[in-house]
């Protein structure tokens, strides 16, 4: 039993990895999910920051507004775009990762006491059920800036 669980523990904690391994920061192309208007923060290569309002993207230009003048940045020219206002993620991966903690850790509990008997799943499964419970609720109370562009080889 102890294999198995702790087989299956490994198996959660790579697939979680796995799937954050797999999130892009952003693309060029998520900017366009946003509203016209949208205020942005664009770090540009030289490291200076412009604040300014979304109006349009091209294939490799930016257009905003700043300060009341609109203003074409170039692909090329731009590190990172994140919102200005802060706001909630992605609200999926917390369940998953408190999942996967919560019934790791009864997994291992289990297997710790040699319990193979139903109750040892319904106790996996219920520290399973708490666990995304608290992941979602730390996902929903945790706001911050979206990245929504990072140029390739920027950490």
């Amino acid at each position: 039993m102890y294999r198995k669980t702790f087989a299956l523990v490994f198996l959660l904690a790579v697939s979680v990895t796995a799937v954050q391994a797999g999130v892009v920061p952003g693309r060029w192309e998520k900017v366009l999910a946003e509203k016209q208007g949208t205020e942005m923060i664009i770090t540009l290569a030289s490291g200076d920051q412009i604040r300014g309002a979304y109006q349009e993207l091209g294939d490799q230009e930016l257009l905003v507004t700043v300060e009341g003048a609109s203003r074409a940045l170039p692909k090329s020219g731009i590190t990172k775009i994140t919102t200005a206002e802060r706001r909630t993620g992605p609200l999926w991966n917390g369940p998953v990762i408190g999942a996967a903690v919560g019934g790791g850790l009864a997994g291992i509990v289990a297997a710790g006491l040699h319990d193979t008997g139903g109750g040892a799943a319904a106790g996996i499964a219920l520290s399973a059920l708490i666990g995304a419970g608290i992941g979602l609720g730390i996902d929903v109370a945790y706001q911050t800036r979206i990245t929504l562009y990072k140029a390739p080889g920027v950490e």
